[in-house]
């Protein structure tokens, strides 16, 4: 279990990094010196709020493996979906910068992270 619970915390400076990062710097982080719309950069810092949210739900859930399961679940959805999105934006407009690639990637196999979590929960039980 506190291999789990150390690759939750893990898991959640993810979001936190991105979260933070883009209320600070914004959508012109990655917009590499070209124009972009105010509501862009409104959106952009919103969700990147919303990235700060989820890892708040992934460090409370490593506190509590068993009893905050499905707040872990549920924060995992969260980062699965938005990996769709990702595919959704890659298949209509490109590819994404690297970094942007690889969060995709991690976004897609995050799930994995719950197979992990009930087989951790079912030898705890």
């Amino acid at each position: 279990m506190t291999a789990f619970r150390i690759a939750t915390i893990i898991f959640a400076f993810i979001p936190l990094y991105f979260g933070v990062t883009g209320i600070w710097l914004g959508a012109a982080q990655l917009m590499g010196g070209e124009p972009f719309a105010n509501a862009m950069d409104n959106q952009f810092r919103y969700l990147s709020g919303v990235y700060i949210g989820i890892a708040a739900m992934l460090f409370y859930s490593a506190g509590d493996v068993i009893g905050r399961a499905l707040v872990f679940r549920m924060a995992v959805l969260a980062v699965f979906i938005g990996g769709l999105g990702r595919v959704v934006s890659y298949l209509s407009v490109g590819e994404p910068p690297a970094q942007l690639f690889a969060g995709m990637v991690l976004e897609l196999i995050a799930p994995v992270f719950i197979l992990w979590q009930a087989k951790v929960i079912g030898k705890a039980a």
